[in-house]
Parts: C-alpha cells; sequence; structure tokens
C-alpha cells in the first residue's frame, strides 16, 4: 500500500487506485498489487491524486470500479500513462439497479479508453470474454500457515456471511445448525432481528466483536451465497486449517474432494448444510491435507493473472540476503594524504548506529595508510581496512560492492566531506525500505561555495522523478544511499575507467521504485585541480557512452521512462561537452584518429542523438541563428563522413562554436 504521508519520489510501472472497499477486499489488492493506493470521493483526494500522478513516475494507472473523480482526475493529468480498469463485483450482483449503473460506467471508460478490463467474478468474465482486452483476475492474501492450536474447539461453527445480504444463505446456514444439534453458532455483531430469530429457534450462540474473532477457534465455518463469493474469506478461513463450506461457486472444480466436501448444490437445502457440516468435521484433517496443494495452485494462478493483466515486464527481485549492518559507508583511498583525515572525521561525526566504515586503499603511495590505520586503531567497531594494489575508482566500487556488510551504500569520495545530518536525516527513510536517499551538492572551490541541486528545477513542478534522472550530478554514487540489493538485482557492477559513475548510477535510478530526495546540499564536493572531472576525457568518455548505450539496451524491457527522452538528457551535452568539443583544442595531428574512434564506436549514436526529437527541437529553437547554422553544418558534415575536413577548416579559421551544459538543458 502506497503511504500517502511520505514525501516520497515513486517510480513505479503501474499504480492501483482503489474506492472505499471492504477490508478483505482492500487486503486482496495490496498483496496481490502491491501498488495501491485509497482514493476517497472528495475534491481534496481529487487535488491530491492529481499531484501525486503528475509529479511521479507510473507508466500505467489501474482505477477500480467507480467514482465520478476517475473522470475527472483522468481530465486533470498532465502525464499520458496508460489507463485501465478492474471491476470487482459478480454477476449476480448485477441484479442491484445500483452495481449494474456502476460496471456499465466502468464498461463505457474501458472502451474510451481502448484499456484493458480486469473482472474478478469468473461468471461475468465467462459472459464477456470473448470482447478484446477483458481479463479475469484472482486476487490472493498472503498465506497464513496453519495452525492447529489456534482451533481446539470441536463445537463451533462460524457464519461469515452478511446478514443484512438477502443474496447470502445466513438464516438457512443457522437453522442447519440447529438440525445438526450439538453446535453452537458463532455470529459477528448479530442484529435485533437475529437474536429474535436465534431465541425464537432455541439456536445457542455466541457474539464476537471482530472478524479475526469470528475466523478463528472454529470447527467449521460457512459461507454460502450464489451471488457474490469472496474468495478472501475463504482462503482465510482455510489457511487457519477450519473448513470453509461454500455456495455455488466454481473455484474448486479442479479438486474432485475438496468439491465434494466444501460445496453445497442449493443453498434453499438445509438438509445439504447440515450434511455438509458434518462431512467437514468427520473430514477435517484430509481436507486440509487436499487444501495445500489447492493453495499452492491458487496463489500461482493468482501471480499469473495478475501479471497477464499488468501486461508488464517486470524485473524480477532476487531474494534479499541478511545483512549484518543497515549501512556499510565504502571510502575509496588513493593518495589522498591531504584531505583523508577531514574526510574521515566528517564521516565518524556523522556516524549513526548499526553502520560501518570500509575503507579501500587502492594503492596509494603517499601517506594516506598511515592515516587509515591511525583511524583504525581509534574506532576498531566503526572502521574496516581493505588495502589492494591499483585498479582504479570503478573497481573500488566493485569491491565496496562485494564486501560491504550493509543493507545501503553510501559512497564518500576521501577528498571530500559531508555535513553532519547526512545519515540522521536518511534513518527515518532507511527504516521504511526506501530505495535510494538523495542529497544537493554543497560546490567548494578555493574561491567559492555554492548549491548545486539534485533535483533540476525546470522539473520540479511537472515530474519529481525526471527532475532527478536528468541532472548532471545524477550519476554519481557520493550524494546518494543506496539499497545494495538494486545492484544484485541487476547483476551490475562498475566499468574500471573513468567516469565509471556513469556506467551503472543511471540504472540504479531506473530500476529503484522509491526515493526519498533531501533538499539539503550535506554532500561537500571539493573541486580541486586534479579532479578527474578537471581533466581531458581522452576517449573515456566515448567508452563509458557506448556502454550506457548497450546496456539501455540490456535492460530497455525494465526501463520506466521514455528512452528517447533518457538519452537526450544522458547523452546529448555528455557528447557535445567531452567528445566533439574535444575536437577544437586536442593536437591536430591526433584528429584523424580521434574522429575515427568516434566514428567505430559512437556514430549511430550520435547520429540518432541528431534525429532525436528533444535534440532537434532544442537546435531549431537555438536564439543565435549563427549557432543554430553551425550546429547543422557540423552534424551534416558528420553524417556524411567529413567531420575531419569540417573541424580543421573552422578550427583554421577559429571559427567554431560550442554547444554547451546549459544550452542543451535550457536553451541560450
Amino acid at each position: 500500500m502506497i503511504d500517502k504521508n511520505l514525501d516520497i519520489i515513486y517510480n513505479k510501472k503501474y499504480l492501483v487506485i482503489v474506492p472505499s472497499m471492504s477490508k478483505d477486499l482492500l487486503e486482496a489488492f495490496k498483496y496481490s498489487f502491491k501498488n495501491v493506493i485509497l482514493m476517497k470521493n472528495n475534491l481534496d483526494d481529487l487535488d491530491f491524486m492529481t499531484d501525486f500522478i503528475n509529479k511521479n513516475n507510473f507508466k500505467k494507472i489501474i482505477f477500480v470500479d467507480y467514482q465520478v473523480e476517475y473522470e475527472q482526475l483522468i481530465g486533470r493529468l498532465k502525464v499520458e500513462p496508460k489507463i485501465d480498469f478492474i471491476f470487482t463485483k459478480s454477476l449476480g450482483t448485477l441484479t442491484d439497479k445500483f452495481i449494474y449503473d456502476v460496471f456499465i460506467k466502468v464498461y463505457e471508460l474501458y472502451k474510451q479508453y481502448d484499456s484493458s478490463l480486469g473482472l474478478l467474478d469468473k461468471g461475468l468474465f465467462d459472459s464477456l470474454k470473448k470482447t478484446e482486452n477483458v481479463k479475469y483476475l484472482c486476487l490472493d492474501i498472503e498465506e497464513n500457515k496453519f495452525n492447529e492450536e489456534k482451533n481446539k474447539e470441536n463445537n463451533i461453527i462460524g457464519l461469515l456471511n452478511n446478514e443484512a445480504d438477502p443474496k447470502h444463505s445466513f438464516y438457512n446456514e443457522l437453522s442447519a445448525i440447529k438440525l445438526i444439534g450439538d453446535l453452537e453458532a458463532k455470529i459477528f455483531k448479530p442484529s435485533k432481528t437475529t437474536k429474535e430469530f436465534l431465541k425464537t429457534f432455541k439456536i445457542d450462540y455466541i457474539t464476537v466483536s471482530s472478524i479475526d474473532q469470528l475466523l478463528t477457534n472454529n470447527v467449521v465455518n460457512l459461507y454460502i451465497n450464489f451471488a457474490a463469493n469472496n474468495n478472501t474469506i475463504f482462503l482465510k478461513s482455510m489457511d487457519n486449517a477450519i473448513p470453509c463450506i461454500l455456495g455455488n461457486t466454481d473455484i474448486l472444480d479442479d479438486y474432485r474432494f475438496l468439491k465434494e466436501m466444501l460445496v453445497v448444490n442449493s443453498d434453499d437445502s438445509i438438509d445439504e448444510i447440515a450434511d455438509k457440516i458434518t462431512l467437514a468435521i468427520k473430514n477435517k484433517d484430509r481436507i486440509c491435507k487436499e487444501y495445500k496443494k489447492f493453495r499452492a495452485d491458487y496463489a500461482k494462478k493468482s501471480k499469473e493473472t495478475v501479471e497477464s493483466f499488468l501486461d508488464l515486464k517486470i524485473y524480477s527481485k532476487k531474494q534479499e540476503e541478511n545483512d549484518e549492518l543497515l549501512m556499510t559507508v565504502v571510502v575509496p583511498v588513493y593518495n589522498v594524504e591531504n584531505y583523508l583525515a577531514k574526510s574521515l572525521d566528517s564521516i565518524i561525526e556523522a556516524s549513526v548506529d548499526n553502520m560501518e566504515i570500509l575503507i579501500i586503499n587502492d594503492g596509494s603511495t603517499d601517506n594516506s595508510e598511515k592515516i587509515i590505520l591511525d583511524y583504525q586503531k581509534r574506532y576498531p567497531k566503526l572502521i574496516r581496512y581493505i588495502k589492494q594494489e591499483n585498479h582504479g575508482l570503478g573497481n573500488v566500487r566493485n569491491v565496496g560492492l562485494k564486501e560491504a556488510k550493509g543493507k545501503y551504500i553510501a559512497s564518500i569520495d576521501s577528498d571530500d566531506t559531508i555535513n553532519v545530518e547526512f545519515f540522521e536525516q536518511a534513518l527515518k527513510y532507511l527504516k521504511e525500505d526506501i530505495d535510494i536517499v538523495i542529497y544537493d551538492w554543497l560546490t567548494v572551490t578555493d574561491e567559492t561555495k555554492f548549491e548545486t541541486a539534485a533535483l533540476d528545477y525546470i522539473f520540479s513542478d511537472i515530474n519529481r522523478y525526471e527532475g532527478l534522472l536528468y541532472t548532471t550530478i545524477m550519476p554519481s554514487a557520493c550524494n546518494k544511499i543506496v539499497k545494495k540489493s538494486l545492484y544484485k538485482e541487476l547483476e551490475l557492477t562498475y566499468i574500471e575507467d573513468k567516469f565509471e559513475d556513469l556506467s551503472a548510477n543511471p540504472f540504479i535510478m531506473l530500476r529503484a521504485e522509491t526515493i526519498k530526495y533531501i533538499n539539503k546540499p550535506y554532500y561537500e564536493y571539493y573541486i580541486r585541480s586534479n579532479s578527474i572531472m578537471r581533466t581531458k576525457p581522452g576517449l573515456s568518455m566515448i567508452d563509458i557512452i557506448k556502454i550506457v548505450n548497450d546496456r539501455i539496451e540490456k535492460y530497455k524491457d525494465y526501463i520506466n521512462v521514455d528512452i528517447e527522452k533518457f538519452k537526450y538528457y544522458t547523452f546529448s551535452w555528455r557528447i557535445e561537452e567531452y567528445v566533439i568539443n574535444q575536437l577544437y583544442t586536442i593536437d591536430e595531428n591526433e584528429i584523424d584518429n580521434y574522429i575515427k574512434y568516434i566514428n567505430d564506436n559512437l556514430k549511430s549514436i550520435i547520429i540518432d542523438m541528431f534525429n532525436n526529437s528533444l535534440y532537434k527541437n532544442r537546435i531549431d529553437n537555438l536564439k543565435t541563428l549563427e549557432l543554430k547554422e553551425y550546429v547543422i553544418n557540423r552534424n551534416k558534415a558528420f553524417e556524411k563522413g567529413e567531420l575531419n575536413k569540417f573541424i580543421k577548416k573552422v578550427r583554421k579559421n577559429s571559427s567554431y562554436s560550442k554547444l554547451t551544459p546549459p544550452i542543451i538543458y535550457y536553451g541560450d
């Protein structure tokens, strides 16, 4: 169930919107669909849901049953998810005018939006199954393992029906109990009329004040009706090892013994109901044994029908390991003796319970190890140390993933620092099992300090998830606390070269379903003259973009975003800044080999970028006509294989122009 009170950014394949409904049915939706949210029929909830869907990332919205606010909500959406519908009532209940009108509304919307329609009732499904995109849904609940000790009573019969519903067989069930004798009825808050009935016919009974009390500690339960059988009630009873007698239903059609023991053919026959009660008591052990097979089959069937209805490829989650700690802070170290102590002090000052600091020394040749050993001696329970030969930052991040004992991983570079609140602010969300917590940066140079937001302002009022996904600092591991299992689910590792974060973290962002963004600059990023991002990229960016493109293809069925849009924001400015703009400054004798390397590895990717509708729109709307003409001519030269000639000419005349990240993102 999605919690409306947590300020979380959602990136989910679908959202199921349910109206107010019975506790049992809501439980089944929550268990079967997971991504469920309750929408009340009032204007406040309509406003909330409009904002909620517009600012989060859902590929599909599924509306359950009908309320007038659904149509208003659809009309207010700025996003365009696929829309589907589910109707929960049975064929037999359509004799009720109100329920029939609700069904007609749902059916009309399903037709209007070219949707899929899910039906919980097999009879209604059989009536409509030849209609396009109508699918049967079998909802499940979490299984309660058999516990015979809870059911010691041998003469109490639980009545699970709604006594006020004329379609239910409530008084016939009571009459059958009287017919057998020596049995006591258990009833949930009986009405005055029912009490008079019980008194008149001298039927022994006890009352209970909760549904859980009604379901348990009985020898048999009765849920006999012919219009609205609730599978959830049957499952709860049987999961408690209490045989549950049903009316005419097809749920047990493939289980001959269970059908013979538990299904009555006529709810009007008091004798038949009495016979079934007697049979169920006599054969209880075998019924429970046979039910175990049914239960396994039912769970499988439910999963299959839900997945078929969703019609989405969902990356299967692997079983999470039982991590020893809540969090591991990975600190890569390579020749940072001048900054390491300050970095470690900030991490230690910010530390919380149930975490470790994993320092990985990647072959430092300065005094870094001496500093590490001193801190490890001072904080032996907090700090763990690994020393290795130099392999590069990507390798260190992979070692951290492998060696971490925490459920979550935070990565702090050893020449940076963090705010004292970095971990404390995240704790609430880590305990809520959020996938990622993200902070802003405080960028620090020799001359100044300035904040760098992790959520781009141009997206903040449109789609918060995209606002995090498309910022220039998105790939960084350092402003995030990430659930370790995300890497394992994707079998994802970092490349062992420059820009290693770009090879993995975009896919972690794409995989994450829940993100907490804390709008505070708690990661303190220092720009120094020898920083990797201040040095010439060389061929590394070409390699990494090719790797990212290949990984997009690998994971495309599980990516919950517009891939063209993702590539535009992930590739365009990097290709301009770190690939094409390098051609204006590299040695002239390197140009031919550099362009050959681009063509061999990135040509199709760059041409796709030139044809990307977002890129073309940005170029078309450049305010500077000279820059627009320059870029168009440059791109044509690249596509014709004449980039060498074009670059050498503009370099010679100093007539070249550059597209910068701000121009690509925001225009000039």
